[in-house]
């Protein structure tokens, strides 16, 4: 059966085929390097990826030809076998050629994609917004989402480069978990001002838009570097509420405070900590729901069966998975 780019197997599915199966498809290159030997001659290292996931892959001789004509972002198909080396699953490939534009003719497609789809967030997206009462905060909601290239932008990406919700579309799904949350919240207290505590869910990632890219992995821009997401995502709601009229001072300054504080401190990245209410609430939503998520990918990458995750760095412990049994009268020694 001929392969083509819609019938290649998942990487995913691929990491659990035993020693020695063949694999043939067509993968997204995001690394390519050459490593030395034991004997000192150069081998092909390469990490390829798909919508579900990422895995390593060597060429050991004859990798010359696409060493020098592929690059990180291009797309290969490649024939190979399954490697285990230290029961880490790895793809040995025997052969491997550039795919064409014609078989391949969108990359995003080797990205992973969240679960809401864009159409999906979109109609979530409108319908929140329609329910903020506050005619001023309801008008910059619209003067940011009512920006077709930017709401586009906003609808596609990710909303981190690895730790959470990156994924194509985790932005949205990002924000709107946050307004869903927030408007729960909001029941319970009722000291909150709801229309202000969404309109800081909707806005307090938007620069994430202008600080990633997705052109060959998850990555930052140059002014998302310099800059970062905090600062970008100001000074463009900013530059939104200066071309309207009649916004009040005050609506304008804590609609700002809640963009840059949502982060929670300096060391954090957010240039003044959450002073108001919304802004307090805001911040821990936001670590919350980015918490949950992160959970959810390391458990996803996590062998089935291990009770453990690997180490995480980022939050300095292991994350631990083995589920209840139902049997609350049972011990472990029973």
């Amino acid at each position: 059966m001929t392969v083509a780019p819609e019938t290649s197997p998942e990487l995913a599915a691929v990491r659990e085929f035993a020693a020695g199966d063949r694999v043939t498809g067509f993968y997204l290159v995001t690394k390519l390097e050459t490593k030395p030997k034991k004997d000192g001659s150069l081998y092909l290292l390469m990490e390829l990826q798909d919508s579900s996931g990422h895995l390593d892959a060597k060429m050991w001789e004859g990798f010359e030809s696409i060493y020098n004509e592929a690059k990180a972002g291009d797309v290969v198909k490649v024939a190979a076998t399954l490697d285990r080396y230290r029961d880490q699953p790895g793809l040995i490939i025997s052969k491997i050629r550039l795919a064409t534009e014609d078989e391949v003719p969108n990359r995003r497609a080797y990205f992973p994609h969240s679960a809401l789809s864009a159409v999906d967030a979109s109609l979530l997206l409108d319908e929140i917004i329609d329910s903020i009462s506050d005619v001023h905060l309801k008008t910059i909601l619209e003067a940011v989402f009512g920006d077709g290239e930017f709401r586009t932008e906003f609808l596609e990406s990710p909303g981190g480069k690895q730790w959470h919700h990156s994924t194509l579309g985790g932005l949205a799904e990002h924000t709107i978990s946050l307004a869903k949350l927030a408007d729960k919240l909001c029941e319970h207290y009722a000291e909150l001002n709801r229309d202000l505590l969404i309109t800081g869910t909707l806005l307090h990632d938007v620069g994430k838009v202008f600080e990633l890219n997705a052109d060959v992995n998850f990555d930052y821009t140059t002014d998302g570097r310099l800059l970062g997401h905090i600062v970008q995502g100001t000074l463009f709601v900013e530059k939104k509420i200066s071309e309207l009229s009649h916004i009040p001072a005050e609506t304008r300054k804590q609609v700002l405070h809640l963009i840059l504080s949502h982060q929670g401190s300096p060391e954090m990245g957010s240039p003044v900590k959450p002073l108001t209410l919304e802004g307090i609430v805001l911040h821990y939503l936001d670590d919350l729901d980015a918490k949950v998520n992160a959970f959810a990918q390391v458990k996803a990458k996590t062998p089935d069966g291990e009770d453990f995750s690997g180490f995480i760095k980022l939050m300095e412990r292991f994350f631990y998975f083995k589920p209840l049994n139902g049997d609350s009268n049972r011990s472990d020694d029973e």
